[in-house]
């Protein structure tokens, strides 16, 4: 398929075989692994899954490519190894957790509600945090439990190719480090490991950014391991009262000013300056505690102790 890309969308078609070959290596994809593929694109990645026995579904936003990418892939769409849904990928994450809550079982027409081993994704640069932010809480309900495994907890695998810069900040930085941010603390919930993998040239894209990019790793934690936040934007979780969007906002009001310290980065219409304190000396985080020296146990816990101060409970 011969395209021209998007800014709007911010398109950047990886061309370059060898590379394709490399993240398919570094993925670790074999015969029967379900892959969803997060933005199909010209299909390139698409066709390298295909060849390996993978069953891909790909979430594709784009008219046009979505249009000539069910012409290309015609005989993989009809024998069912591949399919494509024609959707924002943030909008049917959304309508499948809308199903799951509701109890519709899987069957015809419903591809969104299967479940998978490994998510790969050449993402667009400007919205990487929009999405692992969507992405992440929820990936436990898009994984089905390994197949070599005893555990019935859903694991699984996210693959992505990100900026650089923004790869090395989400893998390389830990609690303590400068450049510890609030996306280190969501993913940090979520996954037991984050691995930068490796660096791909501008080149290798067209048309070509203006930066480099990197493939990285996230390994998604089973259920019971990872924080007990919900997925819904205003769902609140059994476990902790708290939804993974109520959580990363109050870690992003945290890190508004990260050189501060956290009790003054906590505006008072959020939480009294005196609760915080109160809540911040019972959990012995010291008062000139900055966010990038909070864990995401941490934040969870400051979060869950302002809240029940505030309702009367702490």
């Amino acid at each position: 398929m011969d395209f021209r890309a998007k800014k709007s969308l911010g398109q950047n078609f990886m061309v370059q075989e060898k590379v394709l070959n490399k993240i398919v290596a570094y993925a670790n994809l074999s015969a029967g692994d379900r892959v969803l593929e997060i933005g199909s694109g010209t299909g390139n990645l698409t066709r390298y899954m295909l060849a390996k026995g993978c069953e891909v579904v790909c979430v594709e936003k784009d008219d046009r490519l979505f249009e000539a990418f069910a012409k290309e892939f015609e005989k993989e769409l009809e024998s069912k190894q591949l399919r494509i849904v024609h959707a924002d990928v943030m909008r049917w994450l959304a309508q499948r957790d809308q199903v799951e809550r509701e109890g519709r079982g899987d069957g015809e027409g419903k591809p969104q509600l299967r479940k998978f081993d490994k998510v790969v994704a050449n993402l667009p640069f400007n919205i990487t945090t929009d999405l692992l932010k969507f992405l992440l809480p929820r990936c436990n309900s898009l994984f089905r439990p390994a197949q070599d495994s005893l555990s019935a907890e859903p694991s699984g695998d996210v693959y992505l190719l990100l900026q650089d810069e923004a790869a090395h900040r989400l893998c390389n930085c830990s609690v303590g480090d400068a450049n510890y941010r609030a996306m280190n603390v969501l993913v940090d919930c979520f996954c037991s490991g984050r691995e930068y993998l490796f660096k791909i040239d501008r080149k290798a894209f067209f048309p070509a950014p203006n930066v480099d990019g990197a493939m990285v790793h996230f390994k998604i934690m089973p259920h019971e391991r990872a924080l007990s936040l919900s997925s819904g934007a205003h769902e609140e979780s059994a476990g902790t009262g708290i939804s993974a969007k109520q959580f990363h906002t109050f870690v992003n009001q945290c890190f508004s000013r990260r050189r501060k310290m956290v009790k003054n980065n906590i505006p008072s219409n959020m939480y009294e300056g005196e609760a915080v304190a109160t809540a911040m000396e019972s959990l012995s985080l010291k008062p000139e505690t900055r966010p990038q020296d909070m864990s995401c146990k941490d934040f969870l816990a400051l979060l869950h102790k302002l809240r029940a101060i505030k309702e009367g409970s702490g």
